[in-house]
């Protein structure tokens, strides 16, 4: 296992890899900020990520929505690109998993794309792969996680771990809001994906709909082991506390960041009972503000500071039949004993998906966030 640390200062991305005791290398690169945004951009936009998502994302009421950026570059040339920057030269196959503390929108780039060894493998072939907010929730949900398993090291666990999804909390396709600043289209597809998923839950509860109403969510959320919300997402660069938020039904729909951090009780420890795992199916909820340290204030890293030990985020929403296949392969390879989990039960529930479908955009569109087991 290793880290991929990433610091940005004075148009200088400072990438650092490191394994427990030895920093393996240490690059100072000179960039912009927007050349970092680009390689992300590029990537996406290769894909025809923003053709695919227009008629599903979220739009300003009453405006037409600008045309989708059209690819400048091939699939191919857009990761090689990547990869220059993002990618230590000494990583190749010794490494199973790799922990990455990213800085600006580096957290939501689909690593798991790049081709980083000398046979042309992509990185999901050999390597799962974490996302960790920044160094400081790196160190404070590992530390929670040892405290609750009683062994380990800020490094690793020595132990598999299994989910046995016991008691999960589904939130799937809420009656949006008809009168707000944006208009959310439908998702019946979040229906599917979260019914896909029910045959591995022992007990649960699901609310849809008009039932999907914020107070709802907060109640049963403080007794599940796994919450999932299968819905849209908002991410914003200004005051991100309250305009980052997951979209519900009802008066008061937005389940924003600052809800959520509130979530966490005053002995700094999180709720108690509170999920294990979150599973953000909803576009832009892998995103939000980055800062120069590379925390980011985000909808995912608000459920890790409540207490939640991992967030699996949507980078891209724009399939329903692949995405709902690849979360029940998730949630079935979950239930298995896995080091490295959950990361790995997600790199093996998107080869499983890549083995029916070719086109990486249907999947390749979810990362991990926080600290494995």
């Amino acid at each position: 296992m290793a880290v991929l640390f990433y610091f940005f200062s004075q148009d200088t991305l400072h990438r650092y890899f490191i394994t427990p005791g030895r920093v393996i290398e240490s690059v100072h690169i000179p960039i912009t900020q927007s050349a970092i945004e680009k390689l992300n951009a590029d990537v996406y936009a290769s894909m025809r990520l923003y053709d695919l998502a227009v008629n599903r994302a979220p739009r300003l009421r009453g405006l037409k929505p600008d045309p989708p950026p059209k690819p400048v570059l091939t699939l191919q040339k857009a990761l090689e690109n990547a990869a220059a920057i993002l990618m230590p030269r000494a990583f190749d196959e010794r490494f199973q998993h790799l922990i990455v503390v990213p800085a600006f929108s580096i957290g939501a780039f689909p690593f798991q794309l790049l081709q980083p060894y000398s046979d042309g493998s992509m990185l999901i072939d050999k390597c799962s792969i974490t996302i960790a907010p920044s160094l400081m929730d790196l160190v404070a949900v590992r530390k929670r996680i040892i405290q609750k398993i009683g062994s380990g090291s800020l490094y690793r666990m020595p132990v598999e771990i299994s989910y046995t999804l016991e008691n999960p909390l589904f939130i799937a396709n809420p009656k949006y809001p008809s009168d707000g600043q944006y208009v959310y289209p439908d998702l019946p597809g979040a229906e599917k994906e979260v019914a896909a998923s029910l045959p591995f839950a022992k007990n649960y509860k699901i609310l849809k709909g008009a039932e999907a109403v914020k107070d709802s969510v907060i109640r049963y959320i403080r007794g599940c082991d796994l919450a999932y919300f299968a819905t849209h997402g908002m991410s914003a660069q200004e005051n991100p506390l309250d305009n980052n938020f997951l979209v519900l039904s009802g008066q008061d729909p937005y389940l924003t960041s600052r809800n959520i951090v509130q979530l966490r009780d005053s002995t700094g420890r999180g709720v108690q009972n509170f999920p294990d795992m979150v599973i953000l199916s909803a576009c832009q909820t892998g995103l939000g503000r980055s800062m120069e340290s590379g925390i980011t204030a985000g909808l995912s890293r608000s459920f890790l500071i409540a207490g939640a030990n991992q967030v699996i985020m949507s980078l891209w929403s724009v399939d329903d039949e692949a995405t709902a296949y690849l979360m029940s392969r998730f949630i079935y390879h979950l239930r298995q004993p896995h080091e490295f989990s959950p990361a790995e039960p997600l790199r093996l529930a998107e080869l499983d998906t890549r083995a029916k479908w070719k086109d990486p955009h249907k999947w390749a569109s979810f990362s991990v966030q926080g600290v494995i087991y």
